[in-house]
Formats: C-alpha cells, structure tokens, sequence
C-alpha cells in the first residue's frame, strides 16, 4: 500500500449543515493530501432558518483546502433530504470516476481505511461479485480468521468504496423489489426472525415510509448476487449521534466507536461469502430486539420528524 494510491483515489464527501463534523473529517482528509475530492453540500430545508447559516459555514471549509487538489463542488439550493440528496451525490460521482471513497459528513475514519479502500479498490476493480467495500465493522471485537477483511452480505455504509460498474445496479426505486422480495431473501437470510425483519424494513422503503437510500444500495447488492467486504478491524468511527443528526439522533453503544489499524494487508486465499460471518451479523445486527434494529427502528421510521430535521 503506497502513498500514491491514497492520493489517487477520488474521494465524496457528501456534506450537509454540520460544520463542526465536515471540519474534522476534512482535518483528517489534510493528512492524506488527496489529489481529487468531489463534495456534495445538499441546500437549506425550507422553513429552517439556521440551516442557511450552517450549510453557509460548511462550503466555506472548501475554503481551507490548502494543498494541492482538483475539487469537484455540487452545491445544492434546495434540499433533497437524504433518499433523494446522498443518491444522487453518489449518482454524480460515478458519472465522473469508475471507481471510488464515499464519505458522509459524521465518518471520522482512521488512516489506513483509505489504503485499505485504494488497494481493495485495484485488487477487486474487474471482479464483477464484489460490489461495497465497507469501513465499520460493528461486530464489537468477534473475528472469524487471521486475514484483514471477508467477503459477507452484510453491508455498512459508515464509509465505504465501490465502482461504477456496482454503483449502475442501484436504484432507489426498487423496481423489481416486488417480484423477487419472497425468493430473494428467503434465498440469502438463514436466521428466521433476521429474514422477517428484512422484508419489513425493504417493504417499509420500497413504500417510502422511510426517507433513506442506504437499504436500496443492500438491496442492489444482493439482487445482483453481490458481495460485501468487512473489515477485520472497525476504521470508522461515527461522530454524528447528536440532535443535529438527520438519523443518529441520540448516542448508542456505536456511538464514537475506537477504530483500529490496518496498515498490512493479510487477503483471503478465496473469493467466497464467509457464511458464519454472516449468519452471525444477522443474527447479532439485524433482529428485532438488537440494540442495533431497535436504534434503527426508532430513527428511520420517524418519516415526519426526518422530513422536518432533513
């Protein structure tokens, strides 16, 4: 993993009216020098006074950019919120690069998530299997073998990589959702309790009860017969649980999670689905009684309160 690669690889910051959150993980991005950024600043919401100032403040942070970078702005007037905001930022991203680091505005990453994206990036650019290269890892310290990463249908957004050639498969419709919902997941999902939690939360998207574009991009995934890359280590860590926060409202225990380290890479010997990862993960992650589903549950189905915070 060299330098070159971290200053290389295009980077997205999508951003919307946290200052103090964009300033750190620019801070972190001033380390690294990357060559090319592109950031995506969603407008005010109507009827939202402080947002103007704060959405103000924050493409003023362009403004400190102090190396060497070719900076790709799209600044929005009006506010998409987030279904309609951060799909279309990565929408446009990948209309300019095949390849790519998405970061949202509250991912303060460690770094060597950056080389660990830019060499996964080059090593997997023409394997058409594997779609999402995550950042987080919320597995709270269980590891499964001795190498760096595993390949699992579990997908964390928490910053994150991919291609255009994955990203073409997103839609944020979910068009074909309806006529492959009962096979596809029943296909995928071992765990009885995860697999019904599943299809409520792709029935409550698909039905717009949610405003989000996170579970379209899983759903995309595993539509196409895609896989995920988790790290053995969690690089991530997310600074927004706050009561400015468009979701992360208030603090869980993935809340400013430590993140780890991976400087050297160990690859699996095999391309494959790590399956006890992720039966694991669902069973852990994604059934109705976690903490992590009952967080999700309280924010995501708030559709009134997200369509006035975004």
């Amino acid at each position: 993993m060299t330098t070159s690669h971290i200053i290389d690889t295009p980077i997205l910051l999508i951003w919307f009216n946290r200052p103090q959150h964009s300033s750190r993980v620019l801070e972190r991005l001033r380390e690294l020098k990357p060559a090319t950024l592109f950031v995506a600043i969603d407008g005010p919401r109507e009827g939202r006074v402080t947002d103007i100032k704060q959405v103000s403040d924050t493409i003023l942070l362009l403004d400190t950019i102090d190396w060497p970078c070719t900076i790709q702005k799209l600044i929005r007037t009006e506010n998409l919120g987030c279904k309609c905001g951060v799909s279309s930022a990565i929408d446009w991203f990948f209309e300019q690069v095949d390849m790519g680091i998405i970061l949202e505005d509250d991912c303060l990453p460690d770094p060597s998530f950056f080389s660990f994206c830019a060499d996964l990036l080059e090593r997997y650019h023409d394997n058409e299997q594997v779609m999402h290269i995550g950042g987080a890892n919320l597995a709270s310290g269980k590891w499964w073998s001795q190498d760096s990463y595993l390949f699992t249908k579990v997908c964390h957004i928490w910053g994150w990589a991919t291609w255009q050639r994955a990203w073409q498969h997103y839609d944020v419709a979910m068009a074909t959702y309806p006529s492959r919902r009962d096979r596809l997941i029943d296909q995928l999902v071992d765990n009885k309790a995860s697999r019904k939690l599943w299809k409520q939360v792709f029935d409550d998207t698909y039905a717009g009860r949610v405003d989000t574009w996170d579970y379209q991009w899983v759903y995309s995934i595993w539509a196409a017969g895609g896989l995920s890359i988790l790290p053995s280590v969690n690089l991530i860590s997310n600074i927004g649980f706050d009561s400015q926060a468009t979701h992360t409202h208030f603090a869980t225990e993935f809340a400013n999670l430590p993140t780890g380290s991976l400087p050297i890479l160990h690859h699996p010997n095999h391309l494959a689905e790590h399956k006890e990862a992720t039966q694991w993960l669902f069973g852990h992650l994604y059934q109705p009684l976690s903490t992590w589903v009952i967080w999700l549950e309280k924010v995501k189905r708030r559709v009134p309160l997200l369509k006035k915070r975004r």
